[in-house]
């Protein structure tokens, strides 16, 4: 398996974009959305306000039609912060 990817959703557009679900008080979600690429384990930046916040995708599925339109879990993944 390779490394996770990140999928940056914070612009979003025809054939990219995405619909946010939260549970738990958004540490966790059901996210819909359009795109390719998009595996188990990488993460998602999602458009949150004048910022973003990073989702890992636990597990994906991807529709017949259209093909690119895909339904997963996720969880919460804040970034780590990094010190001087």
């Amino acid at each position: 398996m390779s490394d996770p990817r990140t999928h940056d959703y914070t612009h979003r557009g025809w054939g990219h974009d995405y619909i946010f679900l939260p549970h738990r008080g958004g540490l966790e979600a059901r996210i819909t959305g359009w795109g390719h690429g998009i595996r188990a384990g990488d993460y998602l930046l999602l458009q949150n306000g004048d910022g973003s916040s990073r989702y890992v995708i636990r597990s994906i599925q991807y529709e017949r039609d259209p093909p690119d339109m895909w339904s997963a879990s996720a969880e919460f993944a804040p970034r780590e912060r990094r010190t001087a």
